[in-house]
């Protein structure tokens, strides 16, 4: 994937919009960055996926593996472009049922409450709720929960 180390990608990360609810925003985003960022996956089990449509790159996805307790932690990002078309539902969905099926015992994903797009997919893929961490960040000066979500195969 280092092809879709792009300008284009790096603006995504440094988007204050984009990445407002994401602790991406207090970083500032360049090639090496995210080369470094891509290379942490080399030689683990954990995924950086990037999700195209109609031959452009529009998004990627981690997934977190912790194999000794049968568990991913998953993440989404999809580029604003196509933001509310209903990417962001069918690649969670795809990537949470390809682990359950696959061995993954548990798949697990957390947000911002305030972040309503992004529980609305987990709970729409049939993640429940698996704990809050009450209010634990900042976003825009005020404290906001994180809903951490989980699905078991």
């Amino acid at each position: 994937m280092p092809e879709n180390l792009t300008e284009s990608y790096i603006g995504w990360l440094n988007d204050p919009k984009l990445m407002r609810f994401s602790n991406q925003r207090f970083r500032t985003h360049n090639i090496d960055s995210c080369r470094s960022y891509l290379a942490s996956f080399a030689d683990t089990d954990n995924l950086f996926i990037a999700i195209y449509f109609e031959n452009a790159f529009v998004g990627t996805m981690t997934a977190y593996r912790s194999a000794d307790h049968g568990t991913v932690d998953i993440g989404l990002l999809i580029c604003a472009a196509v933001q509310g078309k209903g990417f962001g539902k069918d690649c969670w969905s795809t990537l949470m049922s390809y682990l359950l099926a696959t061995g993954t015992r548990k798949v697990t994903g957390g947000t911002l409450r305030c972040n309503v797009a992004m529980v609305r997919i987990m709970k729409a893929c049939g993640m429940q709720p698996d704990g809050v961490r009450v209010a634990h960040e900042l976003v825009d000066g005020k404290a906001q929960d994180i809903l951490h979500f989980a699905k078991f195969t």
